[in-house]
């Protein structure tokens, strides 16, 4: 006996009734059944601020000299402020710590980028954190910051 191979779903419970959805099981492949609260206007207007805003901010990292692109991926630098490429702040870090055998540098989040040390470098998934580096202040953000997650806070 050949059998399809939804038999065993559509028997299971002696149940031979399909599941019908809102749409009296007449929805459309690729429809969103949501509610829709944010017209498509608006979210090109919000699109078009997110545009504006990086095209007007785009400031100069301190350390290498370059544009900063992308200012969701910058630190902030540690005299000033100032936004910093995250490659530069891994640099700076690296070059002021000595790593010893199975030792890297991580971010580690909230700021922070720790010394990890792997005893068996192979293996990523077992480390300890020998050391951790404060990059950014907890007590205050750098105003570019807020401004910025201000912005993509109102997309919807």
């Amino acid at each position: 006996m050949k059998r399809d191979r939804n038999s065993k779903r559509r028997n299971a419970g002696g149940n031979n009734r399909r599941r019908e959805d809102n749409n009296g099981g007449r929805s459309k492949k690729g429809q969103f059944r949501g509610r829709s609260s944010v017209s498509v206007e608006q979210m090109a207007a919000e699109d078009e601020a997110i545009r504006a805003f990086k095209s007007q901010n785009q400031p100069v990292c301190p350390r290498c000299g370059k544009v900063i692109m992308d200012l969701a991926t910058a630190l902030p630098d540690h005299g000033d402020g100032v936004p910093i490429h995250f490659e530069c702040a891994m640099d700076i870090v690296s070059d002021n710590e000595t790593l010893g055998e199975g030792d890297k540098i991580a971010y580690i989040g909230q700021g922070r980028f720790g010394v990890l040390n792997y005893p068996n470098i192979r293996d990523v998934r077992h480390f300890t954190i020998r050391k951790i580096i404060e990059w950014e202040s907890r007590e205050g953000r750098a105003p570019w910051r807020d401004e910025m997650s201000e912005l993509f806070s109102q997309v919807r």
